[in-house]
């Protein structure tokens, strides 16, 4: 019974999370990622519920445990939906915006798209991000004891303005590809009052793309100090939302 209490609010996490919720992760693989954690979570879990899971108070008390779970997953993933956000503003500056990838998690997605949220995925492993969502995971059990309660209205709020850090990650992100389009656009406005007859079609493109790209290679350098600013405002946002401070 103890395990089953302690695997709903895990359930909720892997639901939604990157990584742990990654729709081409099989079912079998993340019912399994569900029942070990909750194993390994049993030490720290404490006093659970012990009326019936089928009862009012258990139906209750599930729904609680699973939008606990699905809240501290969903931050984490708004954090990471500011590479996609990311992507398509740059795609659409650079032209790419038809180029898109079919992803089973994100349905039609910018190529551009992708390109950020791999490297999103690869510095969230890298900075073992993957732990430290375990470990908010581990602590919530002691700041919200399974059957104590769920969310309030403020927690709720806090996750409706966290969904803002999405945007300036993604401005933040893109900002220097869209701005070095932006000077080249204008740059083939002065060329075209200049000289009307030029094909800008046939040669803006071309160098507008050359320009994103270089841009792009260039600013993906610089990105580590923006994903680090997103991750731990996504989890001092998760501690305030399970009451830690």
């Amino acid at each position: 019974m103890t395990l089953m209490w302690t695997m709903l609010r895990i359930s909720g996490v892997i639901l939604v999370a990157p990584v742990l919720g990654a729709v081409f992760i099989p079912a079998r693989v993340r019912i399994l990622l569900a029942i070990v954690l909750a194993t390994a979570m049993l030490p720290v879990v404490g006093e659970v519920p012990q009326f019936s899971p089928l009862s009012a108070p258990g139906l209750f008390t599930i729904m609680q445990e699973l939008i606990i779970g699905v809240s501290i997953g969903f931050i984490l993933k708004l954090t990471v939906e500011a590479a996609i956000f990311a992507g398509q503003l740059v795609s659409v500056g650079m032209g790419l915006s038809f180029a898109t990838v079919v992803d089973p998690q994100q349905g039609g997605t910018p190529l551009l798209g992708r390109f950020y949220i791999i490297i999103t995925t690869l510095l969230l492993l890298a900075a073992n991000g993957h732990l430290a969502l375990i470990q908010i995971i581990a602590e919530s059990y002691s700041l919200l004891a399974v059957g104590a309660g769920g969310l309030a209205a403020p927690e709720a709020k806090l996750i409706v303005d966290f969904a803002s850090l999405m945007f300036v990650g993604a401005m933040q992100l893109s900002l220097p590809v869209v701005v070095a389009i932006l000077m080249v656009n204008v740059a083939f406005g002065v060329i075209s009052r200049a000289a009307p007859t030029l094909n800008l079609f046939a040669v803006g493109f071309p160098i507008t793309m050359l320009t994103g790209f270089i841009m792009l290679t260039l600013s993906t350098r610089s990105q580590g100090v923006v994903w680090d600013a997103q991750f731990t405002a996504a989890f001092s946002a998760m501690s305030r939302l399970l009451g830690g401070g």
